[in-house]
């Protein structure tokens, strides 16, 4: 699976289990080393451990790393190119990724313009 199509699944997959805010940030022009973030919000704790179960299950790749599962309130799954963030709403407010990145910001309905395919 490429990035661009893990990305969407991914997208999808929190779209379905209610994960909120889904925004893609697109890191394919900046030198660091992944190709996108994927951030979604949580209602709550046990929100944040059913979204995480979701992904695991359905995709067909395994995170090369995983943080914060113990704390649910900022859950980092690392796919190389993919880096997928599920925040509680708190933390999420505090961190605020999106504003670092704001020129790079991808809305979810725009996911079908990256290219790869589906």
């Amino acid at each position: 699976m490429n990035e661009q199509s893990l990305l969407r699944r991914a997208a999808k997959i929190i779209e379905e289990k209610k994960g909120e805010g889904i925004v893609a940030i697109d890191l394919t022009d900046v030198s660091i080393p992944t190709s996108y973030f994927l951030i979604a919000e949580a209602d709550n704790p046990v929100h944040a451990k059913a979204l995480v179960s979701s992904l695991r299950e359905a995709l067909p790749e395994r995170p090369f790393h995983t943080e914060g599962l113990s704390e649910r309130r900022w859950i980092v799954l690392d796919y190389g190119d993919v880096v997928i963030h599920i925040f509680d709403r708190e933390a999420r407010g505090f961190y605020d990724i999106e504003s670092l990145w704001s020129d790079h910001l991808v809305a979810a309905d725009g996911f079908a313009d990256l290219g790869g395919g589906a």
